[in-house]
Order: C-alpha cells, then sequence, then structure tokens
C-alpha cells in the first residue's frame, strides 16, 4: 500500500505490513517503537529496520538511517490505530460485533451467543480465550484480544469470507493496552469480577477501572449487558448507559432465573421476563452456568431475536471445550474438567462437583498455578481447594520462569489442612488422583482445561490437554470398565 495513504509525504515507499515487533522479518514494513510493559520500542527502531522495515512511528527522538521514512507523532498508540483502520479497510464497522469482558464466564457466554447464531444461520466468527474461528478455520489465540493489527487482520480475513457478525472477549488488560479503542463495537456484556490478574492491575479498583473502559467507549446506538448479582456490576449499572439490559438470580433483573435444578448432565430452571415465565433446559452444568446461559439469553434476545426461538436451542448446545467438561470412559467416578484458575472459579466448580458428590463420598482435586502472574491469588487458591476438597494434589501450571516447588509453597502457604500432596509433573499427578478415586468419588482437574500447551521458560511445550490425559488414563487403567 502506498504509503501516502497513511500520511502527507513525498515518499514512494509502499508498506506491506504493519509491524509492532522489531525481531519480525518483513520486507516494506512500517514498525511502531510502542512502549511496553517492560521495554521502549524507540530503543528496538535500528533492529526494525535491519529485518526490513521501511517506515518507523516514533514519539520520541531517535537516530535515522538513510532511506528509512520517519514518522514522529505525539502517541504512537493513536497512530497506530488510525494507520491499522486505512490498512485494513475498516473491518470492524463492516461486521456487527459483539463484546464480553468480566473475570469468569466470558468463553462460555460468547460461544453460546455464537453457536445458537450459528443454529439460526447466521455466519458468525469468534476471537477468544479459546480459539480463533470462522468459516471452516480454527487458530489458536496468541492472547485473550489479539493487538490492533493481529485483531484487525483477522476481522479483515472474516469481512473477505462472508462472515456478518463476531464474538469477541475483551480482557482487562486488551483494555488497559488500548488493544481494541478503535473496534466498533454493537454491544458489551459484563460478567462478573473478582480476584484475578492482579500481577497486572495491583488493586481490585484499577482491575475494574480497565473493565469500564469497554463501556465508557460504547456509541450511543449500543446496547449493554449486565449481571445484577455482582457487586462490580452494580458499580456499572448505576452508570444508566443507555439502552441496558440485566440478568440475575438473586437480585431483581430483566431476565431472571427461578426454580433452579442442578443435575449431573444438565439445569433447569424457569426463566422470568416481562412477568411471564420460560421453562428453559440447558445442557450446560452447574450455577455458574445459569448465569451463563442467562447472559447469552439476555443478549440474542435484546439483538432481536424471540425467546420462543431461543430458548429451545439451548437444551443441546454444545459444551465449551474445558469448562466443565465430563470425561467417561467408563470408570465407576466422575471426572470433570474446568479451566477454572482464579479462587472465584474454582470455588464455583466446588460446589457443583460437591453437590452432585453423593454424600460420604471425596473428591480429589488437581491443580498448580501460573509462574509469573498474580502471587497474591495462590495462597487463596490453596484456602479454597484445601477446605473445599478432601484431597489435593499439586502440581505444574504454567511456571514460567519460576520453579514449580516455589509457586506450589506459595500455594500452601494458605492451605489451613495437611490434605494436599506434590507431584510435578502433570501428568502423573493426573494419574496418582485417578488411581486414588473410589467408586462414586469426583476428580476435580482444574486450571487448564483445553490448553494444549504449558508456558516453560523457553516458551510453550505442547501438552496434550487435561481432558485428553484423563481419557488416556482411564483407559489405560480401567479398559472401559
Amino acid at each position: 500500500m502506498d504509503i501516502k495513504r497513511f500520511i502527507d509525504t513525498e515518499s514512494t515507499l509502499e508498506i506491506n505490513a504493519l509491524v509492532l515487533d522489531s525481531r519480525d522479518k518483513v520486507q516494506n514494513g512500517m514498525f511502531f517503537c510502542l512502549d511496553g510493559l517492560t521495554v521502549d520500542g524507540h530503543d528496538f527502531a535500528q533492529q526494525a529496520v535491519a529485518n526490513g522495515c521501511v517506515a518507523i512511528v516514533h514519539s520520541r527522538p531517535i537516530e535515522r538511517q538513510a532511506g528509512v521514512e520517519y514518522i514522529q507523532v505525539e502517541d504512537v498508540m493513536t497512530e497506530l490505530h488510525r494507520i491499522t483502520a486505512i490498512f485494513y479497510d475498516n473491518p470492524s464497522k463492516k461486521l456487527y460485533l459483539y463484546a464480553i469482558t468480566g473475570t469468569n464466564g466470558k468463553s462460555t457466554t460468547m460461544l453460546t451467543v455464537r453457536n445458537v447464531l450459528r443454529r439460526f444461520g447466521v455466519n458468525v466468527g469468534y476471537i477468544g480465550t479459546i480459539s480463533v474461528e470462522f468459516n471452516d478455520h480454527k487458530f489458536a489465540p496468541s492472547l485473550t484480544t489479539p493487538d490492533i493489527v493481529e485483531l484487525s487482520s483477522y476481522l479483515r480475513d472474516m469481512v473477505d469470507e462472508g462472515v456478518s457478525e463476531v464474538c469477541l472477549e475483551v480482557s482487562s488488560q486488551g483494555l488497559a493496552m488500548r488493544r481494541v479503542e478503535s473496534i466498533d463495537f454493537d454491544n458489551a456484556s459484563f460478567t462478573n469480577l473478582t480476584h484475578d490478574h492482579l500481577d497486572y492491575h495491583k488493586t481490585m479498583e484499577n482491575y475494574f477501572a480497565a473493565k469500564k473502559m469497554l463501556f465508557d467507549s460504547m456509541k450511543p446506538e449500543a446496547f449493554t449487558v449486565f449481571n445484577t448479582d455482582d457487586a462490580y456490576s452494580q458499580k456499572l449499572i448505576a452508570e444508566n448507559y443507555p439502552h441496558m439490559t440485566t440478568f440475575g438470580i438473586e437480585n431483581d433483573a430483566d431476565y431472571m432465573a427461578k426454580d433452579i435444578v442442578l443435575k449431573e448432565n444438565g439445569t433447569e430452571f424457569t426463566l422470568v421476563y416481562e412477568g411471564v415465565s420460560y421453562p428453559v433446559k440447558s445442557s450446560l452444568l452447574a450455577i455458574f452456568n445459569v448465569y451463563n446461559v442467562l447472559g447469552a439469553i439476555a443478549i440474542l434476545h435484546k439483538r432481536g431475536y424471540p425467546l420462543e426461538r431461543i430458548i429451545p436451542e439451548l437444551e443441546d448446545i454444545e459444551h465449551v471445550d474445558g469448562r466443565q467438561t465430563v470425561v467417561d470412559e467408563g470408570q465407576p467416578f466422575k471426572v470433570f474438567v474446568d479451566f477454572g484458575h482464579a479462587p472465584d472459579s474454582m470455588k464455583n466448580v466446588y460446589e457443583f462437583v460437591r453437590e452432585v458428590t453423593p454424600a460420604g463420598n471425596k473428591i480429589i482435586t488437581v491443580f498448580g498455578a501460573a509462574g509469573a502472574r498474580d502471587h497474591l491469588k495462590r495462597p487463596k487458591m490453596g484456602f479454597i481447594s484445601s477446605t473445599m476438597a478432601d484431597h489435593v494434589i499439586l502440581t505444574e501450571h504454567d511456571n514460567r520462569n519460576e520453579e514449580v516447588i516455589d509457586i506450589t509453597r506459595d500455594i500452601i502457604s494458605g492451605m489451613p489442612n495437611e490434605n494436599y500432596e506434590f507431584v510435578p509433573i502433570r501428568y502423573d499427578a493426573i494419574e496418582k488422583a485417578l488411581l486414588m478415586a473410589q467408586p462414586n468419588d469426583s476428580v476435580v482437574l482444574i486450571g487448564k482445561g483445553e490448553e494444549k500447551f504449558i508456558y516453560r521458560e523457553f516458551g510453550k511445550e505442547v501438552w496434550m490437554g487435561d481432558e485428553v490425559a484423563a481419557s488416556e488414563l482411564l483407559k489405560k487403567h480401567y479398559g472401559g470398565k
């Protein structure tokens, strides 16, 4: 693309790529000197040129080289969003975009919305924690919310392949780091806010402020959806955003769930909307998924689909991989796999498993905590597992540059009971739990969900996933019996 499309210049350079990482080898790239968490992009401008960039966007004086176009601006991030919109021809304005943020429930709610829309014949994409998906394409995500260049590239491809709507998870880091500030969202939802990511945000107030940025930036005609049973959501409701709707169980809301019945293989409740009751059956498990289903119903109904059309689709709606997944290979006990890796999400999972575990039988759980991430939540995770499970097997999670034993000591510091042991290799820990389980016990493998990698100091290492590991081991030891 001619550089004149972006700036007023006499240069005749062609720009073929927008570059944020100076290590990327490109031809005719434009490099943006962004301030990162630990490094300053200005320090790597020369490296970017050596790797093929012919234009540098910067905000501070830097050393210049012949043949390179230097574009000094007041704010590099603002310029990145402006130029990215031109480069990809504003794809978010050509799509109907659903946004969701919150600590827990984003993936399940958005994928439920996506799956119902698919059944309605809508060509809909998804970008979030689990994957990037549209048509026959499915990619592993780099981040829950990618940077604006990667995100715009995906959206451009979706437009070109006939996608009309996209469900997008928006993380607090993505908001705080301004990754989506030029994206044109048509609605936004909030699930809840609990302890997580404080290694980055430092305080819950900062964490909430990052989430709030999404709703403060919505265009006037967009609608918003909030969970009335969450204290931070109530703060957003008090802002009285236009076209707002609510869902909940305990507190008054537009969409309420009553007479909830939790089962091992599904959930039933009565939806109350404008004084009318609707029986709902869902294949999703546990009380936290009642909230996710309510959120999905509210989003789809507010979008314009009748409740009488939405509700029947929920009875056999596709299960989200790694979210309250049941592994059954004929063994005489239950095995659950869940992605929950924050104290509150772990608590929700254990509460459900306790309800479906017969009195007198045990809950055995396997989990670890992420390295180089929020240290403060580790003792809290330890407390919840120690008090809500009967036996805890502590193991690796994503240790990154920390030793697994050091992470484990942090977890143990919050455990009031000595009902734990340490098995450092995750596969071995899962095997130990499965071999310990007696008939009618429950095994909970929590934290990794469907993830197919473990972060090491050198980067990602392939991991089969907890569900696959459990299935393989159950077949090995029980042979379907």
